[in-house]
């Protein structure tokens, strides 16, 4: 396969995002590194990733599954006794990282710093009773989700979730991709920039309807989450101190390459070797949710074990495609169908928020290539 083949798509990127929005592309095809490109900014720069994080933190938790060390399928109070007051003793793991379990706030909040802080959001979140009954309905748990697997493996290994991918992820794969940035690196930080604000196109496209209004869960969840200002905002994801942690549901920072370096190494496409066994790899992307999200008030969302799943308003890949989007706009995902793995960063956030819609006509490229 030669990387020629998809210099129309490196054409396509660079006429569809802006140097003054500064984004990274990286793919690999059956192994082979085809596209490792940027605009706007050092291609080996790092970029706050968000949510793509959770793809990170969800390779390393995959890992201790994989060795036996938690069933997806047994309740959390197996390995998390404290967890099972309020109604929560019955939640299964796989119900709680699949954001099911009711819990992705607790009802009085939990402050920035509390999230940053090993094993006080998840004591907080151990304590909650269930903002809906556990498994009747599911919505977005953006931040908890991190913290519940960060806390499990804590559990199982003595080891947080960023010490686990550290050591068992993000070293032997080389991957320039952080869960808790060494303060000798946050000088290659490519800072987020302020989004644009939606043109007329965009918000027909992608905007509420007239008549949309937030509802409970959402409203009450993002309540505050991340002030620029005031004694919080020194615990904000991309602040010096989130760096250094490096929360695992939205705290990564990575290039582009780095998120497809981790991504390939686990699915190992193309070669005789993976970071994760082919069947670890089914159960956590199989599909376990999908519809009306109650926190993220969308009616076409679709989530794995962990991993975002293609649906409607994700359309990145098969029915057996698992990556996931972040809040900037931010991507990386797996492909099966073509042997496709891409990673995606941008420095200026996007509208709506998540995938950046600029990648889908790009993606589309790329799949119509790979699968040819």
């Amino acid at each position: 396969m030669s990387a020629a083949k998809y210099q129309e798509v490196v054409e396509l990127f660079k006429s569809a995002i802006p140097e003054d929005d500064g984004a990274q592309l990286s793919v690999f095809i059956k192994g082979e590194q085809v596209i490792n490109t940027s605009v706007g900014v050092d291609s080996d720069a790092l970029i706050n990733v968000f949510s793509c994080s959770k793809a990170l933190s969800g390779i390393a938790f995959a890992q201790i599954v994989e060795r036996g060390l938690i069933d997806l399928d047994e309740t959390v109070v197996t390995y998390w006794p404290e967890f099972g007051v309020k109604g929560k003793s019955k939640i299964t793991v796989r119900q709680l990282l699949s954001h099911q379990a009711g819990l992705p706030e607790t009802r009085l909040g939990v402050t920035n710093k509390q999230w940053l802080t090993d094993h006080d959001a998840a004591n907080l979140l151990a304590a909650e009773r269930p903002l809906w009954a556990p498994g009747k309905a599911f919505g977005y748990h953006g931040l908890s989700i991190g913290t519940f697997m960060s806390e499990l493996a804590f559990k199982v290994t003595g080891k947080t979730i960023q010490e686990n991918f550290e050591e068992n992820v993000r070293k032997p794969s080389g991957a320039q991709a952080f869960l808790g940035l060494p303060e000798s690196e946050h000088h290659r930080i490519a800072p987020l920039l302020p989004g644009k604000g939606p043109t007329p196109e965009l918000l027909k496209k992608f905007g509420p309807p007239e008549n949309f209004v937030a509802g409970p869960y959402n409203s009450h969840v993002f309540r505050g989450l991340a002030p620029t200002d005031g004694p919080e905002a020194q615990y904000s994801i991309p602040s010096p101190f989130g760096l250094k942690f490096g929360h695992p549901a939205a705290g990564g920072v990575a290039s582009a390459e780095g998120l497809a370096t981790v991504l390939q190494w686990a699915v190992g496409y193309g070669t005789n070797s993976s970071g994760l066994r082919p069947d670890t790899i089914e159960d956590f992307s199989q599909l376990q949710v999908n519809g009306f999200d109650l926190v993220l008030d969308s009616p076409n969302m679709s989530f794995g074990t962990i991993f975002m799943k293609p649906c409607g308003a994700k359309p990145f890949g098969s029915i057996s495609a698992f990556g996931h989007d972040g809040a900037a706009g931010a991507m990386v995902l797996a492909d099966p169908e073509g042997e496709i793995v891409l990673g995606y960063t941008v420095r200026r956030f996007t509208y709506p928020g998540g995938m950046d819609p600029r990648i889908r006509p790009i993606l589309g490229a790329i799949q119509k290539i790979a699968r040819s």
